[in-house]
């Protein structure tokens, strides 16, 4: 049996419709962009279903490597990605260590004339170290899903206002 728990979920109202919201997120290079994990490669597909995305953020004496993998596309209201963690001693290729699974689920909703876009990240099958993480973090949204909301409302609201 699976356990999935949401580690975040967070929602912003963004001054644009939901294709203009959606078409933004459906580039992982505009959907990263600005984030302390950068895309490192990115292999877009029609459609959305089959992209890939290789991010990377290096913290202290940590590097992370990520792979994600849009899963679910439902035009102009849902991207489902899967991301698969991976840990390393900062300039050592081994040992790498994966985390679990992650689901990033971006939903996104007509809300007056913009859009109610919200991200929920799921960890599936947490090993005891990345529970006792979260807990230790408490319920507050996550600084990097808070911000990265903030950035696509900024330019997806400045894109539609011509700026």
């Amino acid at each position: 049996m699976t356990d999935v728990r949401t580690r975040v979920e967070e929602s912003i109202h963004v001054d644009a419709p939901p294709s203009a919201v959606f078409g933004y997120c459906l580039d992982p290079r505009q959907l990263f962009a600005g984030d302390p994990k950068h895309v490192v490669d990115a292999q877009v597909t029609d459609g959305g279903v089959g992209t890939t995305v290789h991010l990377s953020i290096k913290v202290g004496v940590f590097e992370e490597d990520d792979r994600l993998e849009y899963v679910e596309v439902v035009p102009d209201r849902r991207i489902e990605i899967a991301m698969q963690p991976t840990v390393s001693p900062r300039g050592l290729a081994k040992p790498r260590h994966e985390t679990a699974l992650y689901s990033l689920i971006h939903e996104f909703e007509p809300e007056g004339d913009g859009t109610r876009m919200t991200l929920k990240v799921q960890v599936h099958d947490a090993p005891l170290y990345e529970r006792m993480i979260d807990r230790l973090e408490g319920k507050g949204p996550d600084k990097m899903v808070h911000n990265r909301l903030q950035r696509i409302a900024k330019a997806v609201e400045d894109a539609a206002a011509g700026a």
